[in-house]
């Protein structure tokens, strides 16, 4: 089922401006690379100074405002912010602060005239998005793009962009499971390449297990904590929980390389030091960990032959315990491989000049992906190793 919203109209053509570009689209963030004839694929900039656009709504002010803005006042003005709206496209609610109410259409094109504004005329724009996203959402989605003038090639499911889009001089893997989070669900997609087509033989949807759920779980851990060494509880100042949720990110990324994390705690009448291990963060998440890798063992036990790789994305790979969690008890015989951030993008970019030659309908591929002529699946079980990750 192809999309009339992106079908050429009177033998169109894209303007050229900043060459082709893959749009990574998922509940927390937009994330985009670029590739012009004779350059490097590089990472945009949505944000100045970063290359990501959280995709939260800041409507303390007059006019409301996407971005980091938003983030800033998650913990300090809850009330204020808003979140987890991708997934509520074509639903009839409604957010409202004071004299602003936007339904999940209108927050969402905040963010589209924000990524008009870094791009406003792509030679070719292509997407990958989220697997939780039905066809009626996709193509709303794709309109307020094509309201911004910003035509969109297709579009395509994330872990069969991520499949469809690995290099063709390796074997794909004949049955990988593709672990991915972010602020609406964590996801899991079976995916299976035979006979020059990567398609989609099982998915499992978490909203339970979203990624907000994580980091609340370590803010409460990490705040309780402090209780026992200081007796002191920084979600009793919104301003300590708020700074407290600011280094969450930052901790998670050094954790993941086994680094130790030192957390500043500051209210107005007192400061405090916690130092962390990746075992600590491990064990504040050992729950959502179990619950998680509980679900993702029914996908796999219904794959048709053995599983031979796991790829978390990067948002995936940061989650405490969850890596470890799948190494154990679901990928023994399987190569775990934790992927890059830019990855998503990367695959939107790479799989543009397969739309461009028409080698690929120009519509949201979810079941389905051509591949293109490489060698065959690989079907025998990788050599068993605890992960690796890819940059």
């Amino acid at each position: 089922m192809g999309w009339p919203s992106w079908s050429r109209k009177n033998n169109e053509t894209f303007t050229v401006s900043c060459g082709t570009v893959g749009l990574d689209v998922n509940a927390t963030r937009l994330r985009a690379m670029s590739c012009e004839t004779g350059r490097p694929t590089r990472p945009l900039v949505l944000e100045d100074p970063h290359v990501e656009l959280p995709l939260a709504v800041n409507m303390e002010g007059r006019t409301p405002v996407v971005g980091r803005a938003a983030l800033a006042n998650e913990r300090r003005l809850p009330h204020a912010v808003c979140f987890d709206f991708l997934n509520a496209l074509t639903q009839p609610l409604e957010w409202k602060v004071g004299k602003h109410r936007h339904n999940a259409a209108g927050l969402v094109n905040l963010a589209v005239q924000r990524f008009r504004t870094v791009c406003p005329k792509p030679e070719n724009l292509t997407l990958t998005l989220p697997i939780y996203l039905a066809p009626q959402k996709v193509t709303a989605l794709a309109n307020l793009f094509e309201s911004a003038k910003l035509p969109i090639r297709g579009s395509v499911a994330l872990p069969l962009a991520l499949l469809a889009a690995s290099d063709p001089s390796e074997r794909r893997p004949a049955m990988t499971l593709v672990v991915d989070v972010d602020d609406h669900a964590l996801t899991g997609a079976l995916i299976g390449c035979a006979s020059h087509q990567a398609k989609l033989l099982g998915s499992v949807v978490l909203p339970r297990l979203n990624l907000r759920a994580w980091k609340d779980r370590l803010l409460n851990a990490l705040a309780d904590r402090c209780v026992r060494v200081c007796r002191r509880d920084p979600r009793d100042s919104a301003a300590a929980e708020q700074a407290l949720f600011e280094q969450l990110d930052g901790a998670l990324d050094r954790i993941r390389q086994g680094d130790k994390v030192d957390l500043t705690i500051r209210s107005t009448h007192w400061f405090q030091n916690l130092i962390q291990q990746a075992d600590d963060f491990d064990g504040y998440c050992n729950a959502l960990a179990t619950q998680a890798v509980s679900v993702l063992r029914e996908i796999i036990l219904s794959a048709p032959e053995p599983l031979q790789a796991v790829w978390l994305t990067h948002a995936a790979g940061r989650l405490p315990g969850l890596a470890n969690s799948l190494h154990e008890q679901i990928s023994e015989r399987a190569a775990l491989t934790v992927l890059g951030v830019d990855a998503g993008a990367k695959a939107a970019v790479t799989l543009a000049t397969r739309w461009v030659r028409d080698e690929l309908p120009r519509t949201h591929l979810d079941g389905v992906v051509l591949l293109p002529e490489s060698g065959p699946p690989e079907t025998r079980s990788a050599p068993s190793r605890r992960s690796r990750t890819e940059t």
